[in-house]
């Protein structure tokens, strides 16, 4: 009877002990992948908005530069993270979340626009489930750069803030290149970008959040 109430003591202790072991790695874990998605996000803002020196820097540098550069702030359904000067006294920029459906899954990225909202400062595909090499091809920056300085022409009745023309035909302020083989991924991109940029852009224009600058 008592080598059974040992046995049992000794499995629960034991069972007790590695349920223990393996919530405490699943915390840490958990942290550290919460610690390293902000500090990616943090990267990335940096990124559209210009605001990372061409040298390598460290992640305590990067994070530097985003506690005093960036202010985050609610704007309707999103955060916008706004831009200051180093000296803090204006705003340089604003740069908002955006997503929609791509071919294969949803398309997570990031735009920034200038202080007047009047033209792209950068854009970024982050996060999405793409074919590699044709429509992930996004995240390169040969694609990326084209949205670089393009204009935010309110769009007519039935226009689209951009188009994803083929490959080497796009010639207008409101045209980039697509990606060669990647129509459904470049069609998709096309139409929730547009729906996007039509939902943010002239709330920042009628509001635009300040930081407390």
């Amino acid at each position: 009877m008592k080598e059974r109430l040992f046995s049992v003591l000794y499995m629960f202790v034991l069972a007790l002990v590695f349920t223990s072991v393996v919530g405490a790695v699943n915390w840490v874990s958990r942290e550290r992948i919460r610690l390293n998605q902000e500090i990616a996000l943090q990267r990335i803002v940096l990124s559209v908005l210009d605001l990372l020196p061409p040298e390598a820097i460290s992640k305590k540098e990067m994070q530097a530069i985003f506690r005093r550069r960036i202010r985050s702030l609610p704007f309707g359904d999103r955060t916008v993270y706004v831009a200051v000067a180093p000296e803090g006294d204006r705003v340089e920029g604003y740069a908002f979340p955006v997503s929609g459906p791509g071919f294969w899954g949803p398309i997570y990225g990031m735009v920034a626009v200038d202080a007047q909202v009047q033209k792209i400062l950068g854009i970024a595909f982050y996060r999405h489930s793409e074919t590699p090499g044709l429509g992930g091809r996004i995240t390169e920056a040969w694609f990326r750069e084209q949205f670089r300085g393009k204009p935010l022409h309110v769009p007519s009745p039935g226009r689209r803030f951009f188009y994803l023309k083929p490959a080497g035909t796009a010639t207008g302020p409101d045209e980039v290149d697509a990606i060669t083989g990647a129509t459904e991924t470049s069609r998709r991109l096309e139409a929730f970008l547009d729906q996007e940029l039509k939902r943010i852009i002239p709330l920042l224009r009628q509001q635009r959040p300040t930081g407390n600058v």
